[in-house]
């Protein structure tokens, strides 16, 4: 994040070409433990006061962005937080709008939820959410098993109210996790195709899924159940994207237009409108927009 002078001339004043960017600063140098020396995953809270990194241990670090501007070339504090023992090995992570909620998607197949509380240096307490197994589960399949009965969760969602999580693994299988009850609520369908991008609706308990064949796919988190009218494609690979090979990288909303959504990749991406009549939480959503336009 660049300093308010590097954004251009004030306002009022025209030409002139605004100061180079400060250089970046080094905020902390990870060294591997154990054997590995590849990173995980890596994640930063929304605020700019965590940070996760994990490597075949997960590392939660606080970040004192008081200390930033003090003086000059002064660096942001970094402070090591203590995990708990049971704290596993993250493939990826994510942390809630409001910084206060931290979940790891583990090598182990489970879901781990860390409460954070910046005013602490006491480790934070840690729920873990397993799926139930089913006829897949310690199967040869092919796909990367950790501890032989779950597959490594690869892709993580929170709903913005945090009622929900949805965790996807390597196995196409999509489970969706309650929150407010840190337990195990149902799953989506398997999917016939992996799934490469989730997102859930602002405000909505629907979760988006794209899957690597271009498929897109809403689902009820609540309600445990598909919703095929959201899109104009139904269940159906999506025709603009179907000979693209890349997959979706991420799902992206605007909260000017919170019918549409964008699916981007590396070097496309794609509006999808979606129907406002195939669920309740839709409709809500196009109504208040409407209000919000005509204000």
């Amino acid at each position: 994040q660049l300093p308010l002078a590097h954004a251009g001339p004030p306002a009022g004043e025209r030409g002139g070409a605004p100061p180079p960017p400060p250089e970046p600063q080094q905020l902390l140098l990870l060294k591997p433990s154990g054997l590995s020396r590849h990173l995980f995953c890596a994640s930063a809270s929304s605020d700019g006061r965590w940070l996760l990194a994990s490597d075949t241990s997960p590392r939660l670090y606080r970040i004192g962005l008081e200390s930033h501007g003090a003086g000059a070339g002064a660096a942001p504090e970094v402070t090591r937080v203590p995990l708990p023992e049971g704290a596993a090995a993250a493939v990826c992570a994510a942390f809630s709008a409001d910084s206060r909620l931290l979940l790891l998607g583990t090598t182990l197949g489970t879901l781990q939820a860390l409460p954070l509380d910046a005013a602490t240096d006491a480790p934070p307490c840690i729920h873990t959410l397993r799926p139930p197994l089913d006829e897949f589960a310690g199967a040869d399949t092919g796909d990367a098993v950790a501890d032989g009965t779950l597959a490594a969760v690869l892709r993580l969602s929170l709903s913005s109210d945090l009622q929900w999580a949805a965790a996807a693994d390597a196995r196409r299988r999509v489970s969706i996790y309650s929150l407010d009850a840190l337990a195990f609520h149902g799953a989506m369908p398997r999917l016939s195709s992996p799934p490469a991008a989730l997102a859930f609706v602002p405000g909505t308990p629907l979760l988006a899924v794209a899957t690597v064949d271009k498929r897109l796919l809403i689902f009820d988190a609540d309600a445990l159940r598909l919703i095929p009218a959201a899109c104009a494609a139904g269940s159906e690979p999506l025709q603009p994207v179907r000979g693209h090979t890349e997959a979706v990288l991420r799902i992206v909303f605007n909260q000017a237009a919170p019918l549409s959504l964008l699916l981007c990749a590396q070097t496309w991406s794609l509006r999808v409108d979606l129907n406002a009549d195939a669920h309740p939480s839709l409709r809500r959503l196009g109504a208040a927009a409407a209000v919000a336009a005509a204000a």
